[in-house]
């Protein structure tokens, strides 16, 4: 397992769910399976299959329209893509993707991170203006 952070809103929307575990698990009594204490389950408490999650998915894309071929993992590059675009830094994306190096997520993503040398040189020149890039310590002396 490796934790990642999540915001108030998702974790509204897990705990939502939990609830309506909840009833399931009143329903099927003894029956429902907790000794694996899942999030995401069938009804009566046992694991989903992979390929029932992605023909979920798979359903739901169509309704939605989006690009023929877009899969589950589609919305794994998207969050990594969109993160990198803006400005989340390299190492703590390939942290919460985890990936084994921080070079194996900038070879496949590359793409979301080329094109800030603009971004790079306004700030390089904004650093070397006279007192341009110093910031105030906590007296007000520099």
């Amino acid at each position: 397992m490796r934790p990642i952070s999540l915001l108030q809103s998702t974790l509204t929307a897990l705990e939502l769910h939990r609830q309506k575990q909840a009833a399931f698990r009143a329903q099927f009594g003894p029956d429902y399976r907790t000794d694996l204490d899942l999030i995401f389950t069938n009804p009566d408490g046992t694991p989903l299959k992979r390929n029932s999650i992605s023909s979920a998915v798979s359903l739901l894309f169509r309704r939605l329209k989006l690009p023929q071929g877009a899969s589950l993992h589609s919305l794994r590059h998207t969050h990594a893509s969109l993160l990198l675009a803006d400005g989340v830094d390299l190492a703590t994306v390939s942290e919460r993707l985890g990936h084994s190096s921080v070079r194996v997520t900038a070879d496949i993503y590359s793409h979301a991170i080329r094109g800030r040398d603009q971004e790079a040189a306004r700030r390089w020149d904004t650093l070397m203006r006279p007192n341009g890039g110093a910031r105030e310590g906590p007296t007000g002396v520099n």
